[in-house]
């Protein structure tokens, strides 16, 4: 009887996890405070970065396994099967980081690991995501954000020293917002889609990924250069952005991803996204202006006034103060100005007014 119940409690995504070694895992955790007292007067970079990555998995476990413990740490509710996994495999990540955190500081370059340390294969549910693990993993997000608190204030000290940190961390905020109200409607009993749990989960993946980052690149702001030059095959030297993601959703608005998901857009609007950038030739100018966007927005220049109305829905943005130059345009105090990418497989271009008329609607190419 009690494998039909095991087997019950797998294929509704619930498994009860026993109590001692849900508690076994948090003890690997608990090995971070430990090593963090070892090292607390270290100054190797890359020593303090490996600490960080595991810290960084100790939180994210811990908010995970959050509602299966007391406060007295005994198991009390059901743990579902892909957060028990998810949780498991964190947890397994964090000795080889301790390890490698004591080696570095003993000697530089003993540790034999790749910064930055990456959040690895993901776990994923059996049909629909549970509730449950999509709560864990907001607490997950959220814990995260927590401990890059301390890091980001001694960082915006130094924007240009951990300029890259900086930028991604911009990333995180906006693709965890836009997850926390994917999974507010989730979490407030309204009726969702199947893919609407799984596209909720895969944000919060993202969300977590850049946030390990973000955390190891503020001890070692080497170990993240997603703007470094790189060669193309003509020796001219490119900038990499956020254009050169494979997500189809990589510039669109997040104001625009809420109205897109209320208004029941969703399908048509990702047709289209898909459809854009399947023949859209991604040109310097237009690596240049979105590099151009995300060091302004950092600086406080420039803010969100809306989004584009036509695919990829991008943002609208007002200079905020003084005047601005981008992609060879002056811009003065309180004008908009966006970069029009044009109908699938039409060249781009740079447009800027005093104010654009803001719609209610979006156009897509069927329309």
């Amino acid at each position: 009887m009690e494998l039909f119940n095991r087997i019950r409690d797998v294929l509704s995504g619930l498994h009860t996890c026993p109590p001692e070694h849900l508690a076994a895992f948090r003890r690997i955790g608990e090995e971070v405070y430990g090593v963090e007292v070892e090292l607390a007067d270290c100054g190797a970079p890359r020593a303090l970065a490996l600490l960080r990555a595991a810290k960084g998995f100790q939180v994210m476990a811990d908010a995970l396994l959050f509602d299966a413990f007391s406060s007295v740490g005994t198991a009390v509710a059901p743990v579902p099967v892909i957060t028990h996994e998810l949780a498991e495999s964190w947890y397994e990540r964090i000795p080889e980081l301790l390890i490698g955190a004591r080696q570095e500081a003993m000697f530089a370059g003993s540790a034999k690991m790749v910064l930055p340390v990456r959040l690895g294969k993901r776990v994923e549910a059996h049909g629909a995501c549970p509730v449950q693990h999509l709560a864990g993993m907001r607490r997950a997000a959220a814990a995260m954000e927590d401990l890059l608190q301390e890091g980001l204030e001694r960082a915006r000290l130094q924007p240009d020293t951990y300029r890259e940190a900086l930028l991604l961390n911009e990333k995180a905020g906006i693709n965890r917002r836009v997850a926390d109200a994917m999974v507010g409607f989730i979490m407030g009993g309204q009726h969702v889609s199947i893919k609407t749990h799984e596209e909720a989960e895969q944000k919060y993946w993202e969300v977590l990924a850049e946030c390990l980052v973000v955390v190891q690149a503020l001890e070692d702001p080497s170990a993240l250069r997603p703007f470094a030059a790189n060669k193309n095959p003509t020796g001219k030297s490119t900038v990499r952005t956020r254009l050169d993601s494979a997500d189809v959703w990589k510039i669109t608005s997040e104001a625009a991803q809420l109205q897109i998901r209320r208004s029941g857009e969703w399908e048509a609007a990702e047709k289209d996204l898909a459809e854009l950038w399947s023949v859209h030739r991604i040109t310097d100018g237009e690596r240049e202006y979105e590099h151009t966007v995300a060091r302004l927005l950092h600086q406080g220049d420039i803010r969100e006034n809306g989004y584009w109305h036509c695919c990829p829905f991008q943002p609208v943005y007002q200079v905020a103060r003084g005047s601005v130059r981008v992609v060879g345009h002056s811009i003065p105090s309180g004008h908009v100005f966006v970069w029009d990418y044009g109908e699938a497989g039409t060249a781009g271009r740079f447009v800027t007014r005093s104010s654009f008329d803001r719609t209610g609607s979006r156009h897509y190419c069927a329309d």
